[in-house]
């Protein structure tokens, strides 16, 4: 059976002048994530990426808390494993919130994590289908064949071989009783890249049509949309947001990092009623093209979400990627500034648009400066495999769900190359 993964987004007001004593427990608990004494997360084997941020108290909102979780398959058993492992924990940080029941047990902490659920705009992820024991598999497949080509050239085991004899000699260990056993996705990275491609000319073949019935309705919507940009984009600025050094004074020293953006939606029905049609395509694009570890022609995000806030009023962006966030963001602006520029540009404070998708994003040096002003610090990130980028974890499911199958000299010799 194919392994479903979900997003759980927890949002609730933090009690009245505790915010900086929450820190503080977050901080704490974050200096070692996977292994703390009240919230060791790397015994929660359901979970990709978890997070807490704490929003500050701006435009008129109270401080929030907020969890972030990725997760393997049902909630409901999701959330029995982490109350199981993490109970403490999360009973000791979600104290702080103004709605949790006072010496709350195991069965309230549960109902008060779904109670203030919110759902998802659009949600991506990068491996469909893998489970964090799926991922860790492929990660381990390839460290023992690695560890065992290194021992036989360290022999000289491997001089004068053919690629096929090599791999012919990867393939008789790897079947020995005490090695790894590979567990070979029931849909293969070329499977899912295929299904990608079939999905985006059924959406092209379903989508003109559409366009051309409702062309009219369209145009005049753009050019009321033309017009709110307009009169955006000569209003008096507003003032620029406090940006929280802690974003930003520590570099990662993992390969994976974490962001979270938080803004408020401009006001007027166009641009709530634009947001909402654009997040309804970026689900679906999510849902059924971008499936194949590249969103919007950025091949660097594990998972990533769109959530709305404060009756639809504001928006929280998650998304947990590889390398820095300059690079991150370089990224956006190089191959998917026009539509991150039709989803944010329906927000405050973001660059100057024109006509939905151009503009925005584009502009570097104020969309860096926007970016700034709305990350939110996570003193609490963890992450169930920190080691491993998109890029490597697609080699290595391809090298793992490939060592079995019977090759040739040239499949021999391209297999070895993924090593």
């Amino acid at each position: 059976m194919t392994i479903s993964q979900g997003a759980l987004t927890v949002v609730t007001a933090i009690l009245p002048d505790h915010k900086d004593e929450l820190n503080v427990l977050l901080t704490e608990l974050g200096g070692d994530p996977s292994s703390n004494q009240d919230l060791p997360l790397g015994k929660v084997d359901t979970l990709h990426f978890g997070c807490f941020v704490v929003l500050n108290d701006l435009d008129d909102y109270p401080p929030y808390l907020v969890f972030e979780a990725n997760y393997d398959g049902d909630l409901d058993n999701h959330l029995d494993q982490l109350i199981s492992e993490g109970g403490t924990g999360l009973k000791k940080i979600f104290g702080f919130a103004t709605e949790f029941p006072s010496n709350a047990n195991d069965t309230q902490l549960k109902q008060f994590l779904k109670q203030h659920s919110i759902p998802n705009a659009a949600f991506y992820i990068a491996f469909r289908g893998h489970s964090v024991a799926s991922l860790k598999n492929a990660i381990a497949v390839r460290v023992e064949i690695e560890n065992f080509l290194d021992l036989q050239q360290a022999d000289n085991k491997l001089e004068g071989l053919s690629s096929l004899q090599v791999v012919e000699r990867i393939q008789s260990h790897m079947v020995k009783p005490d090695v790894i056993t590979p567990t070979v996705s029931q849909t293969t990275v070329t499977q899912w890249k295929a299904r990608a491609k079939r999905n985006t000319i059924v959406l092209i073949v379903v989508a003109l049509p559409l366009v051309l019935l409702f062309s009219p309705l369209i145009i005049g919507w753009l050019l009321l949309l033309r017009i709110c940009e307009q009169v955006d984009n000569t209003a008096t600025p507003l003032p620029p947001l406090p940006v929280d050094p802690r974003v930003y004074e520590h570099p990662d020293i993992y390969p994976q990092s974490h962001l979270t953006t938080m803004v408020s939606v401009r006001d007027g029905f166009i641009h709530k009623a634009t947001l909402a049609f654009v997040l309804k395509v970026t689900s679906l694009l999510a849902n059924k093209v971008a499936i194949a570890g590249n969103l919007l022609g950025i091949p660097t995000i594990h998972f990533a979400r769109w959530a709305m806030m404060d009756d639809n009023k504001r928006m929280i962006f998650f998304s947990n990627y590889d390398g820095s966030w300059a690079s991150y963001l370089g990224d956006f602006v190089d191959k998917a500034k026009y539509g991150l520029t039709a989803i944010w540009g329906n927000t405050d404070r973001f660059p100057a648009t024109t006509w939905l998708a151009f503009g925005g994003a584009a502009k570097m040096v104020p969309f860096k400066e926007w970016s700034r002003e709305h990350n939110v610090y996570a003193p609490f990130f963890y992450r169930a495999y920190s080691s491993a980028t998109v890029a490597n974890l697609t080699n290595n499911i391809e090298v793992r769900d490939t060592i079995g199958l019977p090759m040739d000299e040239a499949a021999a010799s391209q297999f070895l190359q993924k090593l």
